[in-house]
């Protein structure tokens, strides 16, 4: 499953779109305000996300794995940031430098599932895989105001090359 977390108007384009696709996806807490979750499964972000319309720009993309401790996570995290950077995307390393370097704010954090940003942004949580032990490895990208249309582009992305 991919989790979605958007603003009540983006989970209800996204419905929208969805049904016009013939996927059934339904928002539990359609018209609520603020951010809450849609889940879909593999492969429909790849029907979806071209129905939505609008140019994704090119994002700033932030990338957290060396403070992540898991191996595998923090592969799984590094992996997916180079995927994004192989379409034209900037990649900040966002543990470089410790704290007395101030790193420009990116447009979308690609973080472990389970460490991900405490932001208010849309986000997108997608499985990229299975551990040694056979666990799900999950990635987040989160975006800033105003990526929306990126964010999901580029989950659509991820999602592809996972398949």
């Amino acid at each position: 499953m991919v989790a979605i977390a958007a603003t009540a108007r983006w989970r209800a384009r996204i419905v929208a779109v969805a049904a016009s696709a013939g996927i059934t996806l339904t928002d539990p807490l359609a018209g609520v305000p603020g951010i809450r979750v849609l889940a879909c499964t593999l492969g429909d972000l790849g029907v979806i996300v071209p129905r939505l319309g609008g140019e994704p720009s090119r994002a700033a993309i932030g990338a957290h794995s060396d403070s992540i401790a898991d191996r595998e996570l923090r592969d799984a995290v590094a992996d997916v940031a180079a995927l994004l950077s192989l379409h034209g995307n900037v990649v900040l390393d966002l543990d470089a430098g410790g704290r007395r370097r101030v790193v420009t704010r990116p447009d979308v954090v690609v973080s472990a599932g389970v460490d991900r940003p405490q932001w208010t942004e849309p986000a997108v949580t997608l499985p990229v895989g299975h551990g040694r032990r056979g666990g799900p490895l999950t990635v987040a990208l989160t975006a800033g105001p105003g990526f929306e249309s990126t964010l999901l582009e580029l989950a659509r992305l991820v999602e592809a090359d996972a398949a």
